[in-house]
């Protein structure tokens, strides 16, 4: 699986990694939508520490599988770029 780190780069992640992150990405997802966010920001700087220890590096040009967002990210953007405050609200 190819994992873009936004702002770090892509990286090819070994098999069984794969549903580490997968369930990781969940649980990232989950604490945006729970508005836990200092939690949200250690989690996903643990997961992008975790796919640069164990990911091997590819060039910028290979197809991406997953996308994770930067480190620094503002998680109100992101709840409201994944659609999950007009979701809480009922907004279509």
């Amino acid at each position: 699986m190819i994992v873009l780190l936004s702002s770090k780069g892509k990286y090819d992640v070994p098999a069984p990694l794969e549903r580490e992150i997968i369930q990781a990405g969940e649980y990232l997802f989950q604490l945006l939508e729970e508005g836990k966010d200092e939690e949200f920001k250690e989690k996903l700087a643990e997961l992008h520490s975790s796919v640069i220890a164990k990911g091997i590096p590819v060039e910028a040009l290979r197809h991406t599988d997953l996308v994770v967002p930067p480190v620094g990210s503002d998680p109100g953007f992101l709840r409201r770029a994944l659609g999950i405050d007009k979701a809480k609200k009922g907004i279509c």
